[in-house]
């Protein structure tokens, strides 16, 4: 953050504007705090939870402090085939101290930021650039807000620096074909201090009697003396609610979504079943809807991590930052020393920075490393990695912990920094490479929904069909393909239907125009059957 923060003083100075991109509102507020100290006035904010009214304030002062750098502009002047504008501008004057107007910007947001009517942009930043929370999926338009940062990059002539201490593949690819530029940094800003990692088998620890619910014995040990010591602890679970689902104790019934193919998740606090897709809900009694005999929760989430950590440690100030908590109002909370341990989903692991964190544990990791994704082991490693970050903050020690049923798991490996660990990354590499994977290859999703589900598997495999003849893909060719069409993983959702066909586009002089004809043949097949709005193409996507 002192990097970015330099520089951008630096670009400012050369009377140019600077873009800062943040993948989560939680983190642009405790990012908004730092910079408003720095910056002043001349700090705008676009974070995603703005009001409507503050996000056009925002885009007008952005188009204000456009107008206010310009005296007059010349006739166009037509050189060949091109158009040129040509402009004067004010004598800029240097970056006035921190708190006072300036007519350049600095803009903090989320990925929407990337839209503001920009001029004169000198330096984008990209935050965590790794982050998943760059990419727009859905709705349209679906686009990577780091790659768009690049092509926003280039229509500037601007610098674009993308930051992350553990950077996506992709973008290690870049670097190594000599796309990007790699810089690295072998220490931190106050010392090399890294936090030592334990791992924890608990399917022995059971076996030995050695859990207390979620927690291992273990942990829990280490949990009493980092509050003794007056530190505090976050603990990572990347499941919301108190329990996953509820099922019949008599009849074996699990309750479903009506309108999604999901189980429905138990919230204590409000006492409903809800459904986390489409919002359906019911109210939680604990008899079943069908035998009435007596429901049980299985599986845990942060709500009920949360009230385990209570009764555990019943001194203990207990917070939870989640989609169901005020995000920005917890940070603050735990930053400011009013929390002991704080509960969270993926949220916690973001680029915050708390000065007394000094635990941070993984519960139910194997949750986050047996995920069904080419990607699992990939953003297993940047989970951990990140959150393992958030602790041993100024050079005091701090101690990573990860339950787990699988310690021999590869990424653990990485983790520890051991030879195995560095042939894993190696392996990963080469396995995306056999298999036609980015980043050698780029990837275009298709996603078709029907309410009748008969009617989509037959339109979805005609469609197949006619991607795979027009693009002319190879059998053998792994880089080459039109894979599907499959179920996803939730193949209902608000009543439709959901098939994916996954093309695999190799990187070579035809992929611009192959994507433009994917696009082609989509429109004329929705034309043809008169099925408009029933496909949506993502490229690269999640």
């Amino acid at each position: 953050t002192e990097i970015y923060i330099q520089l951008a003083q630096e670009t400012l100075m050369r009377g140019k504007n600077v873009l800062y991109l943040s993948p989560e509102i939680a983190l642009s507020g405790q990012l908004e705090e730092r910079l408003r100290e720095v910056f002043g006035s001349t700090l705008l904010c676009f974070p995603s939870g703005q009001t409507q009214a503050k996000r056009l304030e925002t885009t007008a002062r952005v188009r204000e402090r456009n107008s206010a750098r310009k005296l007059e502009t010349t006739p166009l002047i037509r050189d060949g085939n091109s158009v040129q504008r040509m402009e004067t501008t004010e004598n800029i004057p240097k970056q006035s101290p921190a708190g006072s107007e300036t007519r350049g910007y600095i803009v903090l947001g989320t990925r929407s930021a990337l839209f503001l009517p920009h001029h004169d942009l000198g330096l984008i930043i990209v935050d965590e650039e790794h982050d998943t929370s760059y990419k727009q999926d859905s709705p349209a338009p679906r686009y990577q807000g780091r790659d768009t940062a690049v092509a926003l990059g280039g229509i500037h002539s601007c610098s674009v620096l993308l930051g992350s201490a553990t950077p996506s593949m992709e973008s290690l690819f870049n670097c190594s074909i000599g796309r990007y530029t790699m810089v690295e940094l072998s220490e931190r800003y106050f010392g090399n201090v890294q936090a030592r990692l334990i791992v924890i088998d608990t399917i022995a620890e059971r076996k030995k009697r050695g859990m207390v619910g979620s927690f291992s014995r273990k942990l829990i040990e280490e949990m009493r003396k980092t509050l003794a010591g007056g530190g505090q602890v976050a603990l990572l679970r990347s499941r919301r609610a108190y329990s996953p689902l509820v099922q019949c104790e008599e009849c074996g019934d699990i309750p479903r979504c009506i309108h999604c193919n999901v189980s429905l998740n138990y919230h204590r606090a409000t006492s409903r079943l809800l459904c986390h897709h489409c919002g359906y809900s019911l109210p939680y009694t604990g008899v079943c809807g069908k035998c009435g005999g007596s429901l049980k929760t299985l599986g845990v989430g942060t709500q009920r991590i949360e009230e385990e950590v209570s009764e555990l440690f019943p001194q203990a100030r207990v917070g939870r930052l989640d989609a169901d908590s005020d995000s920005t109002a917890v940070v603050r909370e735990f930053q400011e020393g009013k929390m002991d341990v704080l509960v969270g989903t993926q949220l916690l692991t973001k680029g915050f920075d708390f000065e007394r964190l000094s635990l941070v544990a993984v519960l139910l990791a194997d949750s986050i490393t047996l995920q069904q994704d080419f990607r699992a082991d990939e953003r297993a490693l940047q989970v951990f990695s990140q959150f393992r970050g958030r602790c041993s903050r100024r050079g005091n020690p701090g101690t990573f912990i990860i339950q787990t049923s699988q310690p021999s798991h590869p990424v653990y490996n990485l983790l520890r920094g051991s030879e195995e660990g560095r042939g894993t990354m190696d392996r990963m590499l080469e396995e995306r490479r056999d298999f036609g994977y980015p980043p050698f290859t780029r990837l275009v999703r298709l996603v078709l929904k029907d309410r009748s589900e008969g009617r989509l598997d037959q339109l979805s495999q005609q469609l197949a069909q006619v991607l795979a003849i027009s693009l002319g893909v190879s059998v053998d060719c792994p880089s080459f393909q039109v894979a599907g069409p499959y179920a996803p993983l939730v193949d209902r959702i608000s009543d439709e239907h959901i098939r994916h066909i996954r093309i695999h586009l190799p990187r070579d002089r035809g992929l611009s125009s192959r994507k433009t004809l994917i696009a082609q043949v989509v429109r004329d097949f929705e034309n043809s059957h008169s099925w408009q709005g029933h496909i949506s193409l993502d490229v690269d996507p999640l």
